[in-house]
């Protein structure tokens, strides 16, 4: 099976995992861009909870004493230093001890001492500054009161011819020592949260198991490459910027705003399918997906339009009757008589339309949704009108549902002769898509091959393409000529 031969394969090469595409990573990345921001301003709302969870204000009050012997006056500042050093050091030590606390705590009713007190003098000088810091303002500034006092009386028992004379009052402080700044964390919190989830982002854009290049399909597809289809930026007119089913019409061939290298990938499509068509003398075609907005509409248009203009009747069959787009798409606006889905309702053949500017390219289109399955005698009808289809035009293209949400691909396979599958660069797993295959292969339907979408040129395609255009002067032209080279020798022939 094919899922079985690609996990082996993974299993013993590991291919998928060692490259890294840096192209995909960087799209993923800035498609996810809202991630980075969320995970930016999460890591900061994070920083500045914890921050004012854990800070607690800090209050200092300051009182400043004059140290001297009796009798000195003001303007002795600067004599007896080391009466000043050693009442200083008396002062600490009474400051430390367990008997100045306890009465404190005594004069102010406090259960516990909540507050640092520290004295130091202020060199080549006799003054003293003691300083008193706690939690708040008030606590501060009342043991501060009191440490002064309870120390004068504790000091003067043994401190003969000494006078401490207080010069500057401790006062309430008005703001903490200790501010709260929150701002520069948060900012740095940022940085580092925007930086993991670009890292996470790109972790695990590397190991997603998707299809991100051309060379991705042989290594983890069990169906061949027939075609890339590289992005072409739709919505060139004011129309089709505002409506979204313009903008994917703007993608249609004949538009004269396309780029020849897409042009020339749908010719070149188009020539492979053909061929392979021919060779094993089948129809009717059908053209699905995994999923959704992966393409497979503008891809079946396109082909219908690619087989037209080589001179092939070509009829463009909407069976994806549980969203049709087509009627949409190509801007036709449908009678009743000419919709497929009243024609299957009712099981009466209707009118088939004609696609304007477009030569021997009909059309068997819905228009309104079919949100249950066909019952066996619509399926009946369904398959006389392919059937009697194919005796009127050269191939039959039936732009199918998508695999993943409903069986009617599966289902409708065996009124088909063979099928294509549109994968979209970088959207399914490619678990998935072999799933996909498994089943078209099962379900009766030859599987020709699929055809990558929407193959966007990174930044060293680019250089690459560049100096090409310099070497042939081909441009964009070269850079499909080589995909051709790639997946030519896998045509059928």
């Amino acid at each position: 099976m094919a899922e079985n031969r690609y996990r082996r394969e993974k299993s013993l090469s590991g291919n998928s995992f060692t490259s890294i595409d840096w192209d995909c990573i960087f799209r993923d990345i800035l498609r996810s861009w809202w991630v980075i921001i969320a995970g930016a301003l999460t890591a900061a709302l994070l920083a500045g909870a914890f921050i004012l969870i854990r800070y607690s204000p800090r209050y200092t009050c300051q009182t400043t004493f004059v140290i001297g012997r009796s009798g000195f006056s003001y303007e002795q500042v600067y004599d007896n230093l080391e009466q000043a050093e050693t009442t200083t050091t008396q002062y600490s030590q009474i400051l430390g001890s367990s008997l100045l606390k306890n009465r404190v705590m005594e004069e102010l009713g406090l259960s516990s001492y909540p507050a640092d007190v520290t004295v130091r003098t202020v060199e080549s000088t006799n003054l003293m500054i003691m300083t008193v810091t706690a939690d708040s303002p008030r606590t501060a500034f009342l043991i501060s009161r009191s440490v002064r006092k309870q120390t004068l009386e504790l000091m003067g028992a043994f401190i003969n011819g000494v006078t401490i004379k207080e010069l500057d009052p401790a006062s309430i402080p008005s703001k903490p020592v200790n501010p709260l700044v929150i701002a520069p964390t948060m900012e740095k919190a940022a940085l580092l949260g925007a930086a993991l989830m670009v890292l996470l982002l790109a972790l695990i854009s590397h190991f997603k198991d998707t299809i991100k290049n051309p060379e991705d399909v042989p290594r983890k597809i069990d169906t061949r490459l027939l075609g890339i289809i590289y992005y072409e930026k739709p919505a060139r007119t004011l129309k089709s910027r505002l409506k979204k089913h313009h903008r994917k019409a703007s993608l249609l061939l004949g538009n004269p705003m396309l780029s020849f290298g897409y042009v020339e990938a749908y010719r070149m499509l188009a020539a492979r399918l053909q061929i392979s068509l021919d060779t094993h003398k089948d129809k009717v075609l059908m053209v699905t997906s995994v999923t959704e907005n992966e393409g497979k509409s503008t891809v079946s248009v396109n082909l219908a339009k690619a087989f037209s203009q080589q001179g092939k009747s070509v009829l463009l069959m909407d069976c994806d009757f549980r969203n049709p787009s087509l009627a949409k798409l190509l801007d036709i606006t449908l009678e009743e008589e000419q919709d497929l889905t009243v024609m299957m309702r009712e099981r009466k053949a209707g009118k088939l339309g004609h696609l304007v500017g477009e030569k021997n390219l009909y059309t068997l289109l819905s228009a309104s949704p079919q949100p249950s399955s066909w019952t066996r005698e619509s399926m009946r009808f369904l398959r006389e009108l392919i059937n009697s289809a194919k005796e009127r035009v050269d191939y039959v293209i039936i732009d199918m549902s998508p695999m993943a949400f409903v069986s009617d691909a599966e289902e409708y396979a065996s009124l088909t002769d063979a099928s294509l599958l549109v994968i979209r660069q970088d959207v399914m797993e490619a678990a998935y898509i072999n799933d996909a295959v498994d089943a078209l292969e099962n379900a009766g339907s030859r599987l020709t091959g699929c055809v990558l979408n929407g193959v966007r040129r990174g930044i060293v395609n680019r250089v690459r393409q560049y100096g090409h255009y310099n070497a042939s002067g081909y441009g964009h032209y070269s850079h499909y000529r080589r995909s051709s080279q790639q997946t030519g020798e896998e045509t059928d022939g």
